[in-house]
């Protein structure tokens, strides 16, 4: 999905993004495909979307994976991706708070991968969950401000190391990929 569409869609909808949403739409094609190398899907694989937006992300791992859940908390782009993907039977949209979900009832997602670009808002937050949960994805590809990453990817002696990359190390062993340019998301 094309900038141009992006904006497209977002005038023709009357939706303007929000702030408090962490809503930044990834939408180079080339670092979007980047993503789904790293999550090295099959055909079999099941993958957890946390913050489609749009669905451009979305359109790729409908291609790679045998199913895709995309969770969604703006009721407006729900709606946008309902038409979108009305006619992709792997796709099952939820209009949900991901991290209300999360700490109110973990989802049993062992044998799933989460493959997502996460809202600012609430990346550390839903990953101190997954990494919490008894039955958490396999594998985690996320797209995150490069302050957490940092922190994730932090080793003892570092002012960077804290809660958050204990939990993550201890249930993942996080590896930087790449860096994305700012002028790869919208706005």
């Amino acid at each position: 999905m094309k900038l141009s569409e992006m904006r497209q869609i977002l005038t023709a909808e009357d939706i303007h993004l929000t702030k408090s949403l962490g809503q930044n739409f990834l939408h180079d094609t080339h670092q979007l495909d980047r993503i789904v190398r790293a999550a090295e899907l099959s055909g079999e694989d099941k993958v957890v979307e946390i913050g489609p937006g749009l669905g451009p992300l979305t359109q790729r791992l409908l291609g790679e994976a045998s199913q895709v859940l995309a969770i969604e908390k703006d009721r407006r782009l729900v709606q946008v991706l309902q038409r979108r993907f009305a006619q992709e039977s792997k796709l099952s949209l939820v209009h949900a708070d991901a991290l209300d979900s999360l700490r109110r009832e973990p989802p049993d997602w062992s044998g799933w991968k989460l493959v997502s670009n996460l809202p600012y808002s609430v990346a550390s937050p839903i990953l101190v969950e997954l990494a919490k949960a008894s039955r958490s994805p396999e594998r985690l590809v996320v797209t995150l401000q490069l302050e957490v990453a940092h922190q994730l990817m932090a080793s003892p002696d570092s002012r960077d190391y804290g809660v958050l990359t204990l939990l993550v190390q201890l249930a993942y062993e996080p590896r930087g990929w790449f860096k994305i340019p700012a002028s790869c998301f919208f706005p």
